[in-house]
């Protein structure tokens, strides 16, 4: 799934869910892919979003896909905003995530994998994603 698809999904599931200020980047426009900010708190949710890029070595592809992912993440924390990063829902994406586990975990990460017709979420200190349909429920762990 290509990043524009990725970010659109997510961008229908926050704006149904009432969150506000909803900003969503897409192209060359700096900045962090997903801002908003949730509807009973107030509190920031920053998003970085990659998707499948076509052509090269797929493997060195999707490191340099969260690499990236996670320098964007790094340049807008807070300390009190809930940062997620989402990606498609593969195999490939979900083996790498589980490599570097740990340090996303101390790092307070949210994963989400985007799926054809499913969301997943792998919050901070779960070994395993689970299915989800609300993206505030799921988020609000920390928010």
């Amino acid at each position: 799934m290509r990043e524009a698809e990725v970010k659109r999904r997510l961008a229908e599931q926050l704006r149904a869910e009432g969150f506000l200020n909803l900003r969503v980047r897409y192209g060359q426009e700096p900045g962090i892919d997903i801002e908003a900010q949730f509807p009973d708190s107030r509190r920031w949710l920053y998003i970085e979003v990659k998707g499948t890029r076509p052509g090269g070595h797929e493997t060195a592809s999707r490191r340099a896909a969260l690499d990236e992912a996670l320098w964007q993440i790094f340049s807008v924390y807070d300390g009190m905003a809930v940062c997620a990063i989402a990606l498609p829902d593969t195999r490939g994406f979900r083996k790498l995530v589980q490599q570097i586990l740990t340090p996303l975990s101390q790092l307070c990460l949210h994963i989400l994998y985007v799926g054809e017709d499913e969301l997943w979420h792998q919050a901070p200190n779960e070994p395993l994603p689970h299915r989800i349909a609300s993206l505030k429920e799921a988020l609000s762990i920390s928010a």
